[in-house]
């Protein structure tokens, strides 16, 4: 991993055995905006041109200039990206759908050396059937033609941009959010599992899941933030979480936003608005984790 780090796990994503036979979902009322470009991600911002702030309170003159700085920052990191694509970067943040699921299979296994630290193809097929519209990517339009000698895997598992399109242009997943709704306050064992009787049983009445997605959770629970190690460094984790958090807030649909990562991670979330709420007592991969939470209602 690069450092700052821009692949999240602080867990053990394998699939296990956990005695969930209790436990399924149901469709989904509230969802994230279906679609936004990266550029909209962030404040619609006017161009820096001249403006006269003498008579502007200063709070105001203050928001200009921090709206301003941000706005610079995006563009260097999007330059930091430009630099390593022989390809325009014009990026695409959208929900995740099944049809997905290959490529997110194979961005999980480029992103994590090791498999017990990537979310396994049985839990992502139940993340983008159970709660697809709180997963999200981040895609580039590429023309395979053009790529030259640049590589990615995730290339070959991409779907065409549009149909008969004549260059062959597909749209490429680079980076991912999983994540899950829970009815507790921070990420727990039962939150990183899933019922594997949740295809039969979820249509039973009655039935609730103990594991896995809670549709009526208020935390909602980040498992995997992958960035393909070839554009690591350079912003684009940073790019997808932002999007990420402003979509649930402003969705309304969780109080908070919950992780749990390694330690050397702390900080790196921190810069985020997370707080660090110490050790976790999930014990995927033998424990060791620590419960990072961001209050969706502080000021």
């Amino acid at each position: 991993m690069s450092a700052p780090p821009s692949n999240h796990r602080g867990r053990k994503e394998e699939d296990e055995d956990e005695g969930e036979s209790d436990n399924s979902n149901d469709n989904h009322k509230d969802e994230l905006t279906p679609s936004l470009s990266a550029a909209a991600n962030n404040d619609d911002d006017d161009d820096d041109s001249a403006i006269d702030d003498s008579d502007l309170p200063d709070d105001v003159v203050e928001l200009q200039k921090t709206i301003s700085n941000e706005r610079r920052c995006r563009q260097s990191k999007e330059m930091l990206i430009q630099d390593l694509l022989p390809f325009p970067f014009s990026p695409l943040i959208r929900p995740l759908t099944i049809s997905d699921l290959e490529s997110c299979v194979v961005l999980e296994k480029a992103a994590f050396g090791n498999p017990a630290h990537r979310c396994s193809r049985d839990k992502l097929v139940y993340r983008l059937t159970q709660c697809p519209e709180l997963c999200m990517g981040l895609f580039c339009t590429i023309v395979p033609s053009k790529t030259g000698d640049w590589e990615i895997e995730t290339l070959h598992t991409a779907h065409p941009v549009e149909t008969g399109r004549n260059d062959g242009a597909v749209s490429v997943l680079l980076a991912h959010i999983i994540a899950t709704r829970s009815r507790d306050e921070v990420v727990t064992d039962d939150a990183m599992g899933y019922p594997h009787d949740y295809r039969v049983a979820k249509n039973s009445n009655g039935y609730k899941p103990r594991v896995g997605h809670q549709d009526t959770g208020r935390t909602f629970c980040i498992h995997s933030l992958a960035v393909h190690p070839k554009l690591q460094g350079v912003g684009m984790g940073q790019l997808i979480l932002k999007a990420c958090m402003r979509q649930v807030k402003n969705s309304e649909l969780a109080d908070r936003i919950a992780l749990i990562c390694e330690e050397y991670l702390v900080n790196y979330y921190k810069r985020f608005g997370f707080s660090h709420l110490g050790p976790s007592k999930a014990k995927f991969s033998g424990g060791g984790w620590h419960d990072m939470v961001f209050d969706l209602g502080a000021k």
